[in-house]
Order: C-alpha cells, then structure tokens, then sequence
C-alpha cells in the first residue's frame, strides 16, 4: 500500500514550531482557558460518570495483534473492571469477547494468555468456537429451553489499526477508523503495523490517571523536571500543539540537533526508513483519547498507557515497539535507550503522589491552564462530551472553549 503524502501536514507544523519559537505572546483570537476543577480528579461521582460514559465507550488499545499472532491464540483483558479476551479465530479474524460462560458466568480462560483450540468454561466445559458461538454442552439433554445459537459468548466491539487491537463496549460506537480521524494518514509513514515489541514495563502511581496524562501532553515542564534528558533534547519553547477531533492530539517539540543527545543520533540507532525527517528532527507525540500517548520516532519508541485503578491510582504500562530486527537478541540500541526513557517516566512520576495530596487537600480549588498546555484543557473538553453536560455537577463542568482551534482534516481524508 503506498504511503500518502504528509508533506503538507509536515510543512504546516514545522511552521506553527517556528512561530511558537518566536512569539512573545498567545495568538491574539485564542481564549483564555477557565479553571479546571480540582473536583475533578478527588470526586467518587466523577470517577463513576467516567467509568460509564469514557472509558466503556470509548475505543481502547487492548494488546498488539503480534500478541495473537496464530488462530486460538489468545490475551485475557482485565483493566476496566470487566473480564474481556482478545482472541485471532480460525479464519483470521481478531475478536473480542466477555470472558463469561453464558452457563453460570464463569471464565472461559484463566490465563493471561494461550493458545486454545476452543474456548472452554473452567467451571461445566461448555466450550465456544473461536467465533464465540456455543457448540457443546454437557448433559444438553438436561437443558430443556436451551437454544445454542442464541448462548454464544457475549461479544465486545474490536477492530485493529497499526496492529494494535482496539476495543469497545459500545456496540453502537462509531467504527474506529472513524473515531481515529485523520491519525492513521498521518502516521502510515510509520509502519505500526510492521513493529513488534521490544519490551513491556509497567509502573503504579498514587494518583488520579487524568494526573498522569496530564504530564505528557506538555512541555511547558520539561527544564525543570528533566534538566539532564529531555530538557536538554528539546527545546521547549518550539512546540506546536495540535488539537484534533474526539479529544484526540499532537504535540510537535523542536529536538537540539547535531550535539549526540537525541535517540536518532545514537551510534546503531534503528529506523524507520519511511518516515519523514520531520520525525527526526522534532519529538512528535500523539494522545488518543482516552489514555495512549505515544511520542513516535525512526528509531522505534514507547506507547504509553494509563489505567485507572480506582480514583486515587493509576497504572502506566509502557509498550516499546521498535522495527523488527528478525532472529538474534535486540539491537544494542535498547540497552541505552531503555534507561533514559525510565529514568524520565521516573521524573515525571516523582510529582504524582505529591500533586494528588496536593488535589485531596482542601488548599487547591483547580488548575490555571496556559496556552502551552492547552491540549490539556481539549483532553478534559472531550471528557465533557462524552459524559454529558447534563449527568455532572455544574462546579465540576469545563467550559467548551477550544473548538475553533481544531485542526480541519487533511484535504484527501475531508473529501472523501
């Protein structure tokens, strides 16, 4: 498949860089942005209304298809509260499911991962095809209004991008590629679909998961947090934000070339050979909405995952996926990477616990967005939108503010 051409894209954000670089104020028609309410990551009711209306109707990255690379092999998915698999059926169709006997409600599979030729239930072997469809019972004579086309495994929304599984619970959400938008135009430079995982680390923070998104979708902190990695990579003050439909957004950061920091200019350094040097020469980060931030670049890098685990905690699970080296160990590049990128997910997390302490204290009535933070304020505008203005709190509500600064789609995506 041939890769569309970006160029215009590129051109328009390394302009919008050059023009961040120089300004010595906002744009003159940007609005100022209301304070968010601290309520909002302290609130039991808030957390609920997010459960229900975000994150079980949103499409969520669920594993890399790799990761059910053959028929009947299989990813057990426990993150928001229902038990769901991920499993590649036998005509190689990927698909998701309730992982619930449609008998007594007990687990298909206890594993986090398998490879099964059917799916079996742990408590009566009532076992399901790869399909989901129901195909034995034992003792079926004793179930007298058993109808087994209409017992099959209950399904879950799933559909793949960048061989990444995505799922959904609400069966009547907007195809994925639809609620995407023009992302995977954008990054089909990339190649998503032809990486493959180097590695999978995952952290627990004390504190609310908006928190901890919120660190990566600015660079407004970087020279203070990080003086010795990324604030000496980039330069923070030529960062072009880029605000796109459904929440979703990029931030564009200018990297201090030519000095040996950065992760292109490592000796060995994989890459992406279809990638433009618009990667190579700025950071490009892209959060879809909810909770992947991926900073994408030719040498491979980390998708970043942010998992509520109740109000107050949040896992983060760093995927790295680099270009398929083939047999043999990993390039040595990742010995050196690996330690810088943890040792700056380490800085960014050391404020987390103190901020939420902070959040929870009573002292602190909500945060001051500036311009350069801005993607924050869209992130929390979308998660209004999914909920309802109507089903919150009014103290809790942000103003919509922002959706004259969205980006239009690329030309070749709008005309279709």
């Amino acid at each position: 498949m041939a890769i569309p051409d970006t160029s215009e894209i590129c051109r328009g954000v390394e302009d919008a860089i050059a023009w961040e670089a120089a300004r010595e104020a906002p744009p003159a028609d940007f609005p100022p942005l209301p304070e968010i309410p601290g309520g909002r990551y302290t609130r039991q009711d808030f957390h609920d209304l997010e459960v229900e209306h975000v994150w079980r109707k949103s499409w969520i990255y669920a594993c890399r298809e790799e990761e059910v690379r053959e028929p009947g092999s299989y990813r057990a998915f426990n993150k928001l509260g229902p038990p769901i698999i991920v499993v590649r059926g036998k005509d190689d169709v990927v698909r998701a499911f309730y992982n619930t006997c449609r008998h007594r409600g007990a687990p298909v599979v206890r594993d986090e991962a398998g490879k099964v030729g059917r799916l079996r239930c742990q408590y009566h072997s009532w076992s399901y095809a790869l399909d989901g469809t129901l195909v034995s019972v034992p003792d079926e004579r004793d179930f007298a209004c058993l109808n087994k086309a209409d017992r099959g495994l209950l399904p879950v929304r799933c559909e793949t991008w960048g061989g990444m599984v995505f799922i959904n619970e609400d069966q009547s959400a907007m195809p994925l590629a639809d609620y995407l938008g023009g992302l995977p135009h954008e990054l089909a430079c990339v190649g998503m679909d032809g990486l493959r995982v180097v590695e999978t680390v995952s952290y627990e923070i004390d504190c609310n998961w908006k928190a901890a998104v919120d660190a990566f979708l600015e660079v407004y902190h970087i020279n203070t947090i990080h003086p010795t990695n990324a604030g000496v990579m980039l330069h923070s003050k030529a960062a072009a934000m880029g605000l796109m439909p459904h929440g979703h957004s990029r931030m564009a950061t200018r990297k201090n070339m030519n000095q040996g920091i950065n992760f292109v200019e490592f000796e060995g350094a994989p890459d992406i050979a279809t990638m433009p040097d618009f990667y190579r020469n700025n950071n490009v980060a892209y959060n879809i909405f909810p909770n992947l931030v991926t900073p994408v670049e030719p040498t491979g890098f980390p998708i970043l995952l942010f998992w509520p685990r109740g109000l107050r905690k949040t896992e983060m699970v760093a995927v790295y996926v680099a270009p398929d080296w083939g047999d043999g160990e990993r390039p040595a590049f990742w010995d050196r990477f690996l330690p810088i990128f943890d040792a700056v997910l380490q800085e960014d997390m050391m404020n987390l616990a103190p901020i939420q302490q902070s959040l929870d204290s009573g002292a602190f009535t909500g945060m001051m967005i500036n311009y350069q933070e801005r993607r924050i304020y869209w992130f929390h505008e979308e998660l209004d939108r999914r909920i309802g203005a109507d089903r919150m709190p009014p103290e809790l509500r942000v103003a919509p503010v922002l959706g004259d600064h969205v980006e239009p789609l690329p030309l070749a995506l709008a005309a279709e």
